[in-house]
Order: C-alpha cells, then sequence, then structure tokens
C-alpha cells in the first residue's frame, strides 16, 4: 500500500532528529570516551562532517527519485533480483533497529529501574504502542514525534544549564594527548547515529515541499551535533572522562548529580529525563517498525500494509528477546557492530546506489 499520509520537510527534519537522539545520547558519551577520552568532543565534530555526507549521499539519491522509496526504485537501478535482495537488507535493517531498541530499553529499564520485572513485559509494552501509532500513519508519527522532540530538547536544556556551574574544564586537557588516532576511533559510533538521519530514503516520497529537504536534512544534523556536543561535554566536565568511560548511561547519572539547595524540588531530574526518554524511544521505535513494515509492503507488492503490523511486530519482538544475553553483550554491540552496521547500509550501499544511478542515467525526476 503506498501510505497516503503527507508530511512537510520541517516535519521530517523532527522524525530525523528524534529518531537519532532517543538512543545517542545514552550510549555516545560511554562509547566515544572510552576511545577519545577527554578528546571525545572532537570526535563528536568528525562524526558531524561524517553525518552531512551520509545525509547529502542519501537526499541526492532520493532526488533522483521523488516518488519511491529506496526499496522501490532499487530493481529499477540494479535489475530485478539484485535490487530485490537489496530492497531487503534495507527492510531487514529497519526491523533490525526495531529490536535492538527494544533491547535498548529493556536494558534499562531491568538494569536501572525494575529489577525484578522480565524484560519480554517492557519489549511487549513499547512494541504494542508502536504497532498502534503505525496504524495512525506517517501523519499522526510525525505530530507526535515534533510534541516529544519539544519535550525532550527542553529537558536537555535544562539539565546543561543546571551542570554547567560543575564542569571543569581541566578535565578535557590535554588535548589531543594520545594524537588523532583513538579521536577518529571515537567518531565511529557517533558517526553511526548520525546516519540513521538516511531514513529520509523512505520519507522522502511523502514530502510536500521536497524543495526544502536539503536544508532541513542538514539543520537536523547540525541540531543533533549540538545536542550530542553538549551531552558529551557535559559529562566529561561533570564527571570526568574515566569516569564517564565507566558508567553505561552516564547521562542519567548527570541529571541524578543535580542540586541546588535554593530549589529543592529541582534534584533527581533523572526520574524527569526517564519519562521523555521513555517517549523518545516509542517514537524511534515505531519510526524504524513503520519504515519496516512499509518497506515490506512494497518488497512483497502489497497494496495495504496494515495486515502485516501484528506479524511483524511478533517476529521483532522475538529477535529482540533471543539476541543479546545480558546488558553488557548488548552494550559490546552498540559499541563495536550497530555503527558499523548502520555505516554500511546508510552510506556505503546507499552510495552505491547513488553511482550506479547516475553512471546509468537512470532518475524518474522528470516522469
Amino acid at each position: 500500500m503506498r501510505e497516503e499520509g503527507k508530511i512537510s520537510a520541517y516535519q521530517a527534519m523532527v522524525y530525523q532528529v528524534s529518531i537519532v537522539l532517543a538512543t545517542a545520547i545514552l550510549f555516545v558519551p560511554t562509547i566515544t570516551t572510552r576511545h577519545a577520552k577527554q578528546d571525545a568532543w572532537l570526535s563528536v565534530i568528525m562524526a558531524c562532517i561524517f553525518g552531512c555526507l551520509q545525509v547529502c549521499t542519501a537526499v541526492s539519491l532520493s532526488r533522483r527519485f521523488p516518488n519511491a522509496s529506496v526499496v522501490q526504485y532499487a530493481p529499477l537501478i540494479l535489475g530485478k533480483v539484485p535490487g530485490k535482495v537489496v530492497g531487503f537488507v534495507y527492510l531487514f535493517y529497519f526491523f533490525y533497529v526495531g529490536y535492538f531498541i527494544l533491547q535498548e530499553f529493556a536494558a534499562l529499564m531491568c538494569s536501572s529501574y525494575m529489577l525484578r520485572t522480565p524484560s519480554i513485559v517492557f519489549m511487549l509494552v513499547l512494541s504494542l504502542l508502536a504497532a498502534y501509532a503505525a496504524y495512525g500513519g506517517l501523519e499522526v508519527i510525525c505530530r507526535t514525534s515534533s510534541i516529544v522532540l519539544t519535550v525532550v530538547m527542553a529537558t536537555l536544556v535544562l539539565i546543561a544549564a543546571l551542570i554547567v556551574k560543575d564542569i571543569k574544564i581541566w578535565r578535557f586537557l590535554p588535548v589531543l594527548e594520545n594524537g588523532f588516532g583513538p579521536m577518529l576511533l571515537g567518531a565511529i559510533s557517533p558517526g553511526g547515529w548520525f546516519g540513521e538521519t538516511a531514513v529520509i530514503l523512505m520519507l522522502y516520497p511523502f514530502i510536500n515541499n521536497k524543495e526544502k529537504v536539503v536544508k532541513t536534512s542538514f539543520l537536523a544534523i547540525l541540531i543533533l551535533f549540538i545536542t550530542m556536543e553538549v551531552v558529551v561535554t557535559g559529562a566529561i566536565g561533570l564527571l570526568g572522562p574515566t569516569e564517564t568511560a565507566s558508567f553505561l548511561f552516564p547521562t542519567f547519572d548527570m541529571a541524578r548529580r543535580i542540586k541546588l539547595e535554593a530549589l529543592p524540588f529541582l534534584e533527581r531530574l533523572d526520574a524527569l529525563f526517564m519519562m521523555v526518554w521513555v517517549a523518545a524511544m516509542l517514537i524511534k521505535l515505531t519510526t524504524f517498525f513503520f519504515a519496516g513494515v512499509l518497506a515490506l509492503s512494497q518488497w512483497l507488492n502489497v497494496k495495504d500494509y496494515r495486515p502485516l503490523i501484528l506479524p511483524s511486530m511478533a517476529i521483532m519482538v522475538a529477535l529482540a528477546v533471543q539476541a543479546w544475553k545480558n546488558i553488557t553483550e548488548l552494550f559490546t554491540f552498540s559499541r563495536e557492530v550497530f555503527p558499523l552496521t548502520i555505516i554500511f547500509v546508510n552510506f556505503i550501499i546507499t552510495f552505491f546506489l547513488l553511482i550506479i544511478a547516475g553512471f546509468r542515467n537512470i532518475s524518474t525526476r522528470n516522469t
């Protein structure tokens, strides 16, 4: 089924920002600091440059086929069988990110808040909510994500404002103590998360003012860069590089350390942060789940994607339950494998499609 909803370029930008922030603000400080130590803030700059390259590649490819998703035009570029294989890689990638999100959510809830609750409970609740939202369609998801992103950004600004007085500049010194190698290595993980903005490959056909997509996509990268930089520098300046690298979720630890004697009601902001983070995780899961179900319907040439929602949800939850045995394995995967997977799909394969389409002069822009 062709999703009939229409969104603006601005809503697509909000979408792009929302899906990255939900997980990046948790994992990026720890993963980047483990490699780059006090130079992690420089790693985020390098990652931003790579993120711009990735989104430029995705938008350039999408503009050649303005009325189709990557699953639909991959066979046109590569031929029927190779194109179907590449289309399957993309649709599997969307579900792959989806069950990774479920594991992240369950891992944090089980390790930090509800220790005796089985992880499957959190996975089922979040996936059922995502399935319900997917039934509403793209416009409903985008309107909800705009509200959630506003609350998330306001919460992050509040936390940053309250910790700035405790940040120690000396914790960022010496700069480039170990050279450029660790700094570049630390850029791989945030660079991968920046690549998630390539979800524009599925959103582009539904944007009604496509001429603004380039501008709004780069604006999404800029917002993500500023937010990641604030989170990383805040963690290092408050906790120090060694302590930041030792925590699984340093952003929550930053929120827990906020104490104002004059305003005691502003203590323990981790509870507020948890509430908005859960909402952000739901938006991210819904985005990738919706993209996966829509891609599956297009890959199978099914007219209506909605009958595929519940079976797809069940498979995604089953994969999530079997994927990683504990939070240590999940964290190792998120550090060493997940960013490379995103880069491979969102940049390497997308760049390959763009080169082949350009070489063969294939486009539906004027048809």
